[in-house]
Protein backbone atom coordinates (compact mmCIF):
# COMPACT_ATOMS: atom_id res chain seq x y z
CA UNK A 1 0.00 0.00 0.00
CA UNK A 2 1.37 3.42 -0.90
CA UNK A 3 2.37 6.28 1.20
CA UNK A 4 -0.79 8.25 0.85
CA UNK A 5 -3.09 5.57 1.01
CA UNK A 6 -1.63 4.66 4.21
CA UNK A 7 -2.33 8.18 5.87
CA UNK A 8 -5.58 7.94 4.22
CA UNK A 9 -6.35 4.88 6.65
CA UNK A 10 -4.46 6.91 9.66
CA UNK A 11 -6.97 10.11 8.90
CA UNK A 12 -9.66 7.42 9.51
CA UNK A 13 -8.80 5.75 12.15
CA UNK A 14 -7.87 9.77 14.26
CA UNK A 15 -11.52 10.75 13.60
CA UNK A 16 -12.76 7.16 14.64
CA UNK A 17 -10.60 7.71 18.15
CA UNK A 18 -11.58 11.42 18.44
CA UNK A 19 -15.71 10.42 17.84
CA UNK A 20 -14.83 7.60 20.70
CA UNK A 21 -13.67 10.37 23.10
CA UNK A 22 -16.87 12.19 22.50
CA UNK A 23 -18.71 9.80 23.02
CA UNK A 24 -17.23 8.56 25.84
CA UNK A 25 -18.10 12.27 27.52
CA UNK A 26 -21.51 12.09 26.30
CA UNK A 27 -22.11 9.11 27.68
CA UNK A 28 -20.50 10.48 31.05
CA UNK A 29 -22.50 13.42 31.49
CA UNK A 30 -25.36 11.44 30.85
CA UNK A 31 -25.56 9.67 34.02
CA UNK A 32 -25.48 12.71 35.50
CA UNK A 33 -27.87 14.70 33.83
CA UNK A 34 -31.00 15.28 35.85
CA UNK A 35 -33.34 16.58 33.36
CA UNK A 36 -35.07 13.77 30.98
CA UNK A 37 -35.01 15.48 27.68
CA UNK A 38 -31.02 16.40 28.34
CA UNK A 39 -30.68 12.59 28.58
CA UNK A 40 -32.71 11.89 25.47
CA UNK A 41 -30.65 14.13 23.53
CA UNK A 42 -27.80 12.70 24.94
CA UNK A 43 -28.61 9.57 24.39
CA UNK A 44 -29.63 9.75 20.29
CA UNK A 45 -25.99 11.61 20.09
CA UNK A 46 -24.50 8.85 21.75
CA UNK A 47 -26.21 5.88 19.85
CA UNK A 48 -25.57 7.81 16.40
CA UNK A 49 -21.81 8.09 17.44
CA UNK A 50 -21.92 4.44 17.89
CA UNK A 51 -23.17 3.81 14.51
CA UNK A 52 -21.16 5.92 12.53
CA UNK A 53 -17.88 4.63 14.35
CA UNK A 54 -18.75 0.72 13.53
CA UNK A 55 -19.61 2.29 9.54
CA UNK A 56 -16.26 3.66 9.60
CA UNK A 57 -14.61 0.45 11.19
CA UNK A 58 -16.42 -1.81 8.65
CA UNK A 59 -15.04 0.82 6.29
CA UNK A 60 -11.71 0.33 7.16
CA UNK A 61 -11.82 -3.43 7.30
CA UNK A 62 -13.02 -3.47 3.56
CA UNK A 63 -10.59 -1.43 2.29
CA UNK A 64 -7.36 -3.42 4.47
CA UNK A 65 -9.18 -6.50 2.91
CA UNK A 66 -9.16 -5.02 -0.74
CA UNK A 67 -5.64 -3.18 -0.64
CA UNK A 68 -4.50 -6.96 0.46
CA UNK A 69 -6.34 -8.18 -2.23
CA UNK A 70 -8.04 -10.71 -0.13
CA UNK A 71 -12.13 -11.96 -0.54
CA UNK A 72 -14.86 -10.19 0.54
CA UNK A 73 -18.08 -12.07 1.38
CA UNK A 74 -20.96 -10.92 -1.09
CA UNK A 75 -22.74 -9.51 1.43
CA UNK A 76 -20.20 -6.87 2.06
CA UNK A 77 -19.90 -6.60 -2.01
CA UNK A 78 -23.74 -5.40 -1.78
CA UNK A 79 -23.35 -3.11 0.65
CA UNK A 80 -19.91 -1.46 -0.11
CA UNK A 81 -21.27 -0.89 -3.77
CA UNK A 82 -24.31 1.22 -2.33
CA UNK A 83 -22.03 3.07 0.25
CA UNK A 84 -19.52 3.91 -2.52
CA UNK A 85 -21.37 7.24 -3.94
CA UNK A 86 -21.85 8.36 0.17
CA UNK A 87 -18.34 7.38 1.21
CA UNK A 88 -16.42 10.03 -1.42
CA UNK A 89 -17.38 12.84 -0.44
CA UNK A 90 -16.64 12.17 3.01
CA UNK A 91 -13.03 10.63 1.43
CA UNK A 92 -12.81 14.28 -0.34
CA UNK A 93 -13.35 15.98 3.00
CA UNK A 94 -10.58 14.32 4.83
CA UNK A 95 -7.95 14.40 2.15
CA UNK A 96 -8.43 17.96 2.92
CA UNK A 97 -8.33 18.35 6.11
CA UNK A 98 -5.15 16.10 6.76
CA UNK A 99 -3.67 17.71 3.97
CA UNK A 100 -3.79 13.99 1.99
CA UNK A 101 -3.02 13.75 -1.70
CA UNK A 102 -6.35 13.81 -3.14
CA UNK A 103 -5.07 11.86 -6.50
CA UNK A 104 -4.26 9.35 -3.89
CA UNK A 105 -8.10 9.02 -2.52
CA UNK A 106 -9.50 9.01 -6.37
CA UNK A 107 -7.29 6.08 -7.33
CA UNK A 108 -8.25 4.23 -4.00
CA UNK A 109 -12.06 5.04 -5.10
CA UNK A 110 -11.46 3.92 -8.53
CA UNK A 111 -9.55 0.62 -7.04
CA UNK A 112 -12.59 -0.14 -5.14
CA UNK A 113 -14.74 0.35 -7.57
CA UNK A 114 -12.90 -2.06 -10.02
CA UNK A 115 -12.22 -4.46 -7.16
CA UNK A 116 -16.23 -4.71 -6.35
CA UNK A 117 -17.44 -4.83 -10.49
CA UNK A 118 -14.51 -7.79 -11.21
CA UNK A 119 -16.56 -9.81 -8.62
CA UNK A 120 -19.63 -9.71 -10.49
CA UNK A 121 -20.60 -11.74 -13.16
CA UNK A 122 -21.16 -9.21 -15.91
CA UNK A 123 -21.44 -10.77 -18.91
CA UNK A 124 -22.09 -9.29 -22.17
CA UNK A 125 -21.96 -9.17 -26.12
CA UNK A 126 -19.22 -6.99 -28.01
CA UNK A 127 -21.33 -4.52 -28.91
CA UNK A 128 -22.71 -3.76 -25.85
CA UNK A 129 -19.40 -2.18 -24.71
CA UNK A 130 -18.45 1.15 -24.83
CA UNK A 131 -14.59 2.13 -24.40
CA UNK A 132 -14.91 5.88 -23.29
CA UNK A 133 -11.24 7.69 -23.79
CA UNK A 134 -10.05 11.10 -23.15
CA UNK A 135 -8.50 13.40 -26.02
CA UNK A 136 -5.27 14.28 -24.53
CA UNK A 137 -4.41 10.29 -25.40
CA UNK A 138 -4.30 11.51 -28.71
CA UNK A 139 -0.53 13.31 -29.96
CA UNK A 140 -1.05 16.68 -29.87
CA UNK A 141 0.65 17.27 -33.33
CA UNK A 142 -1.84 15.07 -35.26
CA UNK A 143 -3.99 17.00 -37.55
CA UNK A 144 -6.34 14.07 -38.21
CA UNK A 145 -9.11 14.74 -35.00
CA UNK A 146 -10.57 11.42 -33.72
CA UNK A 147 -13.28 12.93 -31.63
CA UNK A 148 -15.96 12.33 -33.71
CA UNK A 149 -14.33 9.01 -35.04
CA UNK A 150 -11.98 7.53 -33.23
CA UNK A 151 -11.42 5.50 -37.21
CA UNK A 152 -9.61 9.03 -38.33
CA UNK A 153 -6.81 7.21 -36.69
CA UNK A 154 -3.61 7.05 -39.10
CA UNK A 155 -2.37 4.25 -37.94
CA UNK A 156 0.94 6.36 -37.81
CA UNK A 157 1.94 4.71 -33.76
CA UNK A 158 2.52 7.90 -32.47
CA UNK A 159 0.64 7.65 -29.59
CA UNK A 160 -1.54 4.75 -28.13
CA UNK A 161 -4.67 5.82 -30.20
CA UNK A 162 -3.26 3.05 -32.99
CA UNK A 163 -3.04 0.42 -30.41
CA UNK A 164 -6.81 0.93 -28.92
CA UNK A 165 -7.87 1.30 -32.33
CA UNK A 166 -6.21 -2.30 -33.09
CA UNK A 167 -7.84 -3.90 -29.83
CA UNK A 168 -11.26 -2.51 -30.81
CA UNK A 169 -11.36 -4.09 -34.02
CA UNK A 170 -10.17 -7.73 -32.54
CA UNK A 171 -12.93 -7.55 -29.95
CA UNK A 172 -15.48 -5.83 -32.41
CA UNK A 173 -15.85 -3.07 -29.46
CA UNK A 174 -16.59 0.41 -29.62
CA UNK A 175 -14.24 2.76 -28.47
CA UNK A 176 -15.16 6.66 -28.98
CA UNK A 177 -13.33 10.21 -27.30
CA UNK A 178 -14.56 12.50 -25.26
CA UNK A 179 -13.54 15.71 -24.69
CA UNK A 180 -15.50 16.17 -21.59
CA UNK A 181 -18.11 15.05 -18.96
CA UNK A 182 -20.78 16.42 -20.99
CA UNK A 183 -19.82 14.50 -24.09
CA UNK A 184 -18.77 11.30 -22.52
CA UNK A 185 -22.45 11.28 -21.05
CA UNK A 186 -23.97 11.94 -25.05
CA UNK A 187 -21.68 9.25 -26.00
CA UNK A 188 -23.22 6.44 -23.38
CA UNK A 189 -26.90 8.43 -23.93
CA UNK A 190 -26.41 7.16 -27.99
CA UNK A 191 -24.73 3.83 -27.12
CA UNK A 192 -26.71 2.31 -24.73
CA UNK A 193 -23.97 0.62 -23.62
CA UNK A 194 -24.10 -2.41 -20.73
CA UNK A 195 -20.59 -1.81 -19.66
CA UNK A 196 -18.22 0.66 -19.30
CA UNK A 197 -14.35 0.70 -19.79
CA UNK A 198 -12.87 4.16 -19.20
CA UNK A 199 -9.91 5.34 -19.26
CA UNK A 200 -9.33 9.13 -17.27
CA UNK A 201 -7.27 10.90 -14.89
CA UNK A 202 -7.78 10.27 -11.35
CA UNK A 203 -10.01 13.10 -10.92
CA UNK A 204 -12.29 12.43 -13.94
CA UNK A 205 -12.77 8.82 -13.46
CA UNK A 206 -13.83 9.17 -10.06
CA UNK A 207 -16.78 11.83 -10.99
CA UNK A 208 -17.34 9.68 -14.17
CA UNK A 209 -17.97 6.66 -12.05
CA UNK A 210 -20.15 8.81 -9.43
CA UNK A 211 -21.86 10.01 -12.49
CA UNK A 212 -22.82 6.25 -14.00
CA UNK A 213 -24.85 4.31 -11.19
CA UNK A 214 -26.33 2.14 -13.06
CA UNK A 215 -23.94 1.08 -15.74
CA UNK A 216 -20.49 -1.20 -14.39
CA UNK A 217 -17.48 0.34 -14.97
CA UNK A 218 -14.21 -0.51 -14.92
CA UNK A 219 -11.50 2.01 -14.75
CA UNK A 220 -8.46 2.45 -16.49
CA UNK A 221 -5.63 5.44 -15.28
CA UNK A 222 -3.77 7.13 -17.85
CA UNK A 223 -0.43 7.72 -17.55
CA UNK A 224 0.87 11.31 -17.66
CA UNK A 225 4.57 11.22 -18.47
CA UNK A 226 4.22 14.92 -20.10
CA UNK A 227 2.30 16.38 -17.42
CA UNK A 228 -1.75 17.05 -16.76
CA UNK A 229 -4.00 16.26 -20.20
CA UNK A 230 -1.09 16.49 -22.62
CA UNK A 231 0.13 13.56 -24.59
CA UNK A 232 -1.22 11.13 -22.26
CA UNK A 233 -0.61 7.03 -22.13
CA UNK A 234 -2.20 4.19 -21.04
CA UNK A 235 -1.52 0.62 -21.12
CA UNK A 236 -3.09 -1.01 -23.72
CA UNK A 237 -2.89 -4.51 -22.15
CA UNK A 238 -5.00 -3.50 -19.17
CA UNK A 239 -8.05 -2.38 -21.54
CA UNK A 240 -8.12 -5.96 -23.06
CA UNK A 241 -8.13 -7.45 -20.05
CA UNK A 242 -11.15 -5.48 -18.78
CA UNK A 243 -12.89 -6.19 -22.00
CA UNK A 244 -11.77 -9.68 -21.67
CA UNK A 245 -13.81 -9.94 -18.25
CA UNK A 246 -16.92 -8.41 -19.41
CA UNK A 247 -17.03 -10.50 -22.98
CA UNK A 248 -19.33 -13.36 -22.97
CA UNK A 249 -16.78 -15.42 -25.00
CA UNK A 250 -13.69 -14.72 -24.41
Amino acid sequence: MKRDEKRFLFAIIAIISILGAVSAISLFILTLESISVMRVILMGTFVVMIVFIIVLLWTIYMLYKIASNKKISKLNYKILRGLLGFIYPILIWISKVFKIDIDSIRRVYGKINNFLVKTKTIKVKPEEILILLPHCLQDSKCQYKITNDIKNCRMCGKCDIKDIVEISNKYNVDAVVATGGTLAREWIKRKRPKAIIAVACERDLASGINDVKLIPVIGVFNERPNGPCFNTKVNVKNLEEAIKLFLEEE
